[in-house]
């Protein structure tokens, strides 16, 4: 058993900038690997399954998609944030018992009111019971990640990893297993709770059990938990939310085909969703002690954060437009073919949930959370509104419509909220001409003759990134840091 790692001076050490930079890089990496996974873990859902049930599946991961996001409540984020100001010892460890205490006690509400909406919906008894499966994985893969938060904290990101990677895998191993059996479609939703199991139990060997793993409820730190997290718990809610939900509009709206190809679209692209996040957020620890003590050095954080977001969004978007038909076809077969121009937009909205996640950020360390619960507000109105009138006129590609429009508004109030905050940290946008010719160059792959879209999207990733590395847009900290290096 270790210990829960160095001090928490490592954030204010000169080195946590290069340290946040491989660790994002790890991550990403990782993150690869259960991009991989997952990827064959939806080959086999798409194919076992079948188009309608497998819209009536994902119908369910998104409604206990939502009940993550809403019951998340903001306290991942506050919660590493108030982490990283407080020094190692017992503060740190009644702090963290408090929030695995609510997240045992607000998730598995969650699950239920979900279940409920479920049984009013007339989904019948099989998606209902679906729902109180997934949701019960859900609580335990919940409360086993809060209790990994003092390893992020720490910059331990070889750990949290590792743990990432092993959750896809054992749901790679639990979906084949089924599909071995020839199992229906209610056991498939169990999956979750053997991997969920799985982790907690491992738990304890990365993190020492006097963390702060006990849950607990003490008044005074719940209460102020809480109170801090309630505007990022709306803002969140309504960011998860708004995605998902187009999910069961075209459910509701739409024919069961529109629902099975944007579910299939969505599928593919939910694995991308979590990417901004995983990436980013482990900038948060740093942004947050900045925040309070360095504004020069929140700035300057801030702008390699917002650079670093466009510059691997943009390669993102081309590879997966280039790639949608092969990818779906791969995946699914000629039956999902149909799904591919639907993805082809929704990869757009990489753009604006890059920037934005960058933006959060930034306000979330200077303590203006409450500015996040007017813009994903904007944004959830929007794709409501927006997405059931676009639902009706052109179904699943219309839902995709609604998802872009969505993101990228949510990008441009979270600029305006952030500059009416505190101008002095507003990132600059100068660069962003440097990633613009590198991604006209990485087009150039497209007049390529005879070249097979998947070819071609892995060249217009190699033109890309040469065009980065040329035209400086990707920032010189990254390189030096990778290379083992720290960044002045």
């Amino acid at each position: 058993m270790t210990t829960i790692g160095p001090p928490v001076d490592v954030l204010r050490d000169p080195t946590a900038g290069a340290k946040v930079i491989r660790g994002g890089a790890l991550r990403g990496l990782g993150y690869g690997a259960g991009v991989l996974l997952g990827a064959a873990t939806s080959v086999l859902l798409l194919r076992y399954l079948g188009l309608r049930e497998f819209g009536r599946y994902a119908t369910v991961a998104a409604l206990v998609g939502i009940v993550s996001g809403v019951t998340d409540a903001g306290l991942t984020a506050v919660g590493a944030r108030e982490l990283s100001i407080r020094p190692p010892g017992e503060e740190r460890r009644r702090l963290l018992g408090n929030l695995v205490g609510l997240r045992l006690v607000l998730t598995p509400l969650g699950v239920l009111a979900a279940a409920g909406f479920a049984l009013v919906a007339g989904y019948g008894w099989t998606l209902v019971a679906g729902v109180l499966l997934l949701g019960a994985g859900l609580v335990l893969v919940n409360t086993q990640a809060t209790m990994m938060m003092p390893l992020g904290v720490d910059l331990r990101f070889g750990a949290l990893t590792g743990f990432e990677v092993a959750k896809h895998a054992a749901t790679l191993a639990g979906v084949a297993l089924l599909v071995l059996v020839g199992a229906a479609l209610l056991p498939f939703f169990a999956v979750q709770i053997a991997v969920g199991a799985l982790v907690l139990v491992l738990t304890p060997l990365v993190v020492a059990r006097g963390a702060g793993l006990v849950p607990r409820l003490d008044r005074a730190v719940a209460g102020s938990l809480l109170r801090d997290a309630l505007p990022v718990a709306a803002a969140l809610a309504m960011n998860v939310v708004y995605f998902r939900v187009l999910v069961v509009l075209v459910s509701l709206v739409g024919t069961a085909t529109a629902t099975g190809l944007f579910a299939t679209s969505f599928r593919i692209f939910e694995v991308l969703i979590g990417l901004p996040a995983l990436l980013l957020s482990v900038a948060l620890p740093v942004l947050s002690v900045a925040g309070d003590e360095d504004e020069e050095r929140l700035r300057y954080a801030l702008q390699r954060l917002t650079e670093a977001a466009l510059v691997t969004a943009v390669p993102l978007v081309l590879v997966v437009a280039i790639a949608a038909e092969p990818a779906i076809t791969l995946i699914g077969g000629e039956e999902y073919r149909e799904a591919a121009p639907v993805l082809r937009v929704q990869a757009f909205a990489l753009i604006g949930l890059f920037l934005g996640q960058a933006l959060q950020l930034g306000l979330l360390a200077i303590r203006r959370q409450a500015a996040l619960v007017w813009a994903n507000g904007a944004a959830l109105v929007v794709v409501v509104g927006l997405g059931a009138l676009l639902i009706r006129l052109e179904g699943a590609l219309g839902a995709a419509v609604a998802a872009v429009v969505a993101e990228s508004l949510l990008a441009l109030v979270l600029l305006a909220l952030l500059a009416r905050a505190r101008r002095r940290v507003v990132p600059s946008f100068v660069f962003v001409w440097r990633v613009a010719l590198a991604a006209v160059i990485a087009l150039g792959a497209l007049l390529v003759p005879g070249l097979p879209a998947l070819a071609t999207a892995a060249l217009a990733l190699v033109l890309y990134g040469g065009a980065a590395l040329a035209t400086g847009a990707l920032p010189r900290e990254i390189l030096l840091a990778l290379r083992g290096g720290r960044p002045a």
